[in-house]
């Protein structure tokens, strides 16, 4: 599993996950990306190159959203794959973070 992080405009960043997020995957990420969740106000995290999502991913995703909102921010997932987009539409992660299909989208989405 591998992360990028890019910085948006504001007090935003882009986070780029590309693998398998899942348990294994999970704990690659999991320091870094809490650690932007907690430093940032807001996070894209583009999804494009996540092939697999499971619940121990859900779960980082989770957290992540939830240190987002303590900072009276937002967490936006940008374009899953179709597979991905299932396990958190059955997850009803949709309900905690807005899904979206565009990085444009993502950014008015934030606010």
């Amino acid at each position: 599993m591998d992360i990028r992080i890019d910085e948006l405009p504001g007090q935003a960043s882009k986070v780029v996950l590309t693998g398998r997020l899942d348990s294994s995957g999970a704990i690659e990420i999991e320091l870094p990306f809490n650690a932007v969740a907690t430093e940032k106000r807001s996070l894209v995290v583009d999804l494009s190159g996540v092939t697999m999502l499971s619940s121990s991913g859900v779960r980082v995703l989770l957290i992540g959203a939830k240190l987002c909102a303590a900072n009276g921010g937002k967490l936006v997932i940008l374009c899953p794959q179709a597979d991905v987009a299932k396990v958190l539409r059955i997850a009803r992660f949709d309900a905690l973070a807005p899904i979206v299909t565009s990085e444009s989208a993502a950014l008015t989405a934030l606010g």
